[in-house]
């Protein structure tokens, strides 16, 4: 009976349009991260999903061969069905299992190997990125001037992608390197760079919010606020209220203003570091997309799928602004004379006075 199961299993993955066994994986996980599993723990394997599939088993999973069904289209009652069905099998085994070759068994474990390595390689290759990324938006800002940092676009992907101890290693990265960029001073953020990281990736893995965009805007707040406390009171303590920041025009204006140092060190840092997390978290955003391409990304369809409608619903106004709402003047009908034949032609009629 679980070969019935495993060939009819088979013809649905076909139907569905020869779906891969690693698309069948993801959205597996998908519905297990909208059910409230945690990420890390939401990702079955690959041989394990591919096994539910082969002939000549003595024993499955019924969940797992519902959840596969429900991952090529089947309905509510139907993936019962098919965990019913795996149930019915255990109670009435064979009498006599029929003994079937596996399929390359020899194989298929040195494929998992080699999947392995290149998905390694791809970490790496991702955390090399966000560290060059962190630099560059350093030293923009350095050569610019602007009032803004941009020094966590890296810390916050690697955070998201691959875990807070992840976006750790780039933060700590990227202010080593910034030694070399500016002065001294940029090791001593590494630890706004090191919190900011720990807040984005726990906050996405732990407190969920990265499931919806209100979320997401809310953890980046967190981050914002998280790092200009840490970021404030380092420039007081260390740097007597600033570093030569474009943004400390801002704190200057405050003290000018009789606010007490350390207000208006953590009001300036506070008003920058929002604009600056918040425009940190939509490019990161942009940049998970191209991430996903060669890697799976916890949390970036639940969150893709809830952005797009608050950015169609957010453009549309401005679209509508965008077309003159007045109706086009109607066009003027213009009746022109037919000329008559030259004998026909009546005299002209001579003005009068």
């Amino acid at each position: 009976m679980y070969d019935e199961i495993a060939q009819d299993l088979q013809q649905m993955r076909f139907a569905a349009g020869d779906v891969p066994y690693a698309e069948i994986v993801r959205r597996i996980a998908v519905r297990r991260e909208r059910n409230g599993v945690q990420a890390g723990h939401a990702r079955p394997a690959r041989t394990t999903v591919y096994d539910a599939f082969r002939i000549g088993r003595t024993r499955v999973n019924p969940h797992l061969v519902g959840e596969i069904a429900g991952a090529l289209g089947a309905s509510d009652l139907e993936v019962a069905q098919w965990e019913a069905r795996c149930l019915l099998a255990r109670k009435n085994p064979p009498a006599a299992p029929i003994a079937v070759p596996e399929p390359d068994p020899p194989t298929r474990q040195p494929a998992v190997v080699e999947t392995q390595t290149p998905a390694k390689s791809r970490k790496l290759m991702l955390i090399l990125a966000c560290i060059g990324l962190n630099v560059l938006g350093f030293t923009v800002v350095a050569m610019l001037g602007l009032p803004l940092y941009f020094d966590m676009i890296g810390t916050a992907v690697a955070a998201i992608a691959l875990g807070p101890w992840a976006g750790v290693a780039v933060g700590l990265s990227t202010n080593a390197i910034g030694l070399a960029i500016t002065d001294s001073s940029s090791i001593a953020f590494g630890l706004v760079n090191i919190v900011g990281a720990l807040v984005w990736g726990y906050g996405a893995r732990r407190l969920r919010l990265c499931q919806t965009l209100p979320r997401y805007l809310l953890l980046n707040v967190l981050v914002a606020l998280s790092c200009s406390v840490i970021a404030s009171t380092l420039l007081v303590l260390l740097f007597n209220g600033g570093t030569g920041h474009a943004s400390e025009s801002t704190t200057r204006n405050l003290t000018a203003m009789g606010n007490p140092l350390s207000v208006a060190v953590l009001g300036s840092n506070v008003f920058h570091s929002l604009a600056d997390k918040l425009l940190t978290g939509f490019v990161a955003l942009g940049v998970l997309s191209a991430v996903r391409r060669g890697m799976e990304v916890p949390f970036y369809d639940t969150l893709s799928a809830d952005t797009m409608p608050h950015l169609k619903a957010a453009g549309s106004p401005l679209l509508d602004a965008g077309h003159d709402s007045r109706p086009a003047p109607a066009r003027l009908k213009v009746r022109t004379a037919r000329l008559l034949p030259r004998k026909g032609r009546p005299k002209p009629v001579a003005e009068l006075p």
